[in-house]
């Protein structure tokens, strides 16, 4: 027989009437379809605030009251932000931001991986205690230890200092790296790190050369995570920092409201979005590592 003939011979009871196949593509990219104007939906609410700021930020104040509001300006105008830079100085305060949160960032970082690589390779009491310790510091809340905090800073001088910010930021989110850092360690198998140390590797070299390239998407994650957290912190800053120009962005948005003697609401966004910025741009460089480290994270953990 040919293979025409064949195919014409061929039973076609296995296989799926075109109809109903039709239909089920149909189905299947209707409901699709949905999940992508869901995710659509969720991604506009949740932006929305962010673009509403930024859309006040670039018109007048004028038009900014006026009623009812409008979503596109009539006009357009950067005077809220050159008086937010020229007037007010604000590069000073986004600039004690990025000192005190790389700093805290990068401490926490160190600390945090050194301490979840130990609880995840020794089985030792201190290594234990360490451990229970660390999650019973997450469960605190920070509010809690505020007011022992400002007095131990206060008294022994350490207050309105910008580095002792930063290591009380370093403390206060260390737990939080730590618990998050646990979950990649976990996930690096030990037979590699064991082969190293068969071919020669000290423990350290182990630890540098096998464990790190491997929790490195996990670590990047949690590095970011961990900025934010310290870039967008205001209740410990308020509280020990007691000069004006030594404050990190975010209270220094109420102290542009104390300055005004009527409240400028295109100045106001314009600030919040300058909070923003910075944290939006380290998001979209390192994104590719954020959701490889939450993925492996949430399988390995």
């Amino acid at each position: 027989m040919t293979t025409a003939q064949l195919e014409t011979a061929a039973p076609a009871s296995g296989a799926p009437p075109r109809r109903r196949r039709s239909r089920h593509h149909l189905l299947r990219y209707a409901g699709r379809g949905v999940q992508y104007v869901l995710l659509f939906g969720v991604a506009l609410v949740s932006a929305f605030p962010l673009l509403w700021a930024l859309i006040n930020s670039v018109r007048p104040n004028s038009e900014i009251v006026s009623y009812p509001p409008k979503l596109i300006p009539r006009e357009f105008t950067l005077e809220h932000v050159r008086d937010l830079f020229e007037l007010y100085q604000f590069q000073q305060y986004l600039w004690n931001s990025a000192f005190v949160s790389t700093g805290a960032t990068l401490g926490a970082l160190v600390l945090g991986t050194t301490a979840a690589y130990a609880m995840t390779r020794f089985d030792l009491p201190a290594v234990r205690a360490m451990s229970v310790l660390s999650l019973l510091a997450y469960l605190v809340p920070a509010i809690l230890v505020l007011i022992p905090i400002t007095q131990f800073m206060f008294s022994n001088g350490w207050g309105d200092n910008r580095v002792a910010l930063a290591l009380v930021y370093m403390g206060i989110f260390l737990p939080f790296t730590i618990w998050l850092l646990r979950s990649y360690f976990e996930g690096v198998g030990m037979e590699v790190e064991e082969a190293a140390m068969i071919d020669g590797c000290s423990r350290l070299g182990a630890f540098l050369r096998v464990v790190l390239p491997q929790a490195l998407p996990g670590i990047v994650s949690t590095g970011i995570f961990t900025f934010n957290a310290t870039w967008s912190e205001y209740l410990f800053v308020s509280s020990l920092m007691t000069t004006n120009s030594k404050l990190t962005a975010n209270p220094a948005v109420f102290l542009l409201m104390g300055h005004m003697g009527t409240t400028s609401w295109g100045l106001l966004m314009s600030a919040a979005v300058v909070i923003v910025l910075p944290v939006l741009v380290l998001f979209f460089i390192a994104q590719r590592w954020v959701v490889s480290g939450i993925s492996d994270g949430s399988v390995k953990g």
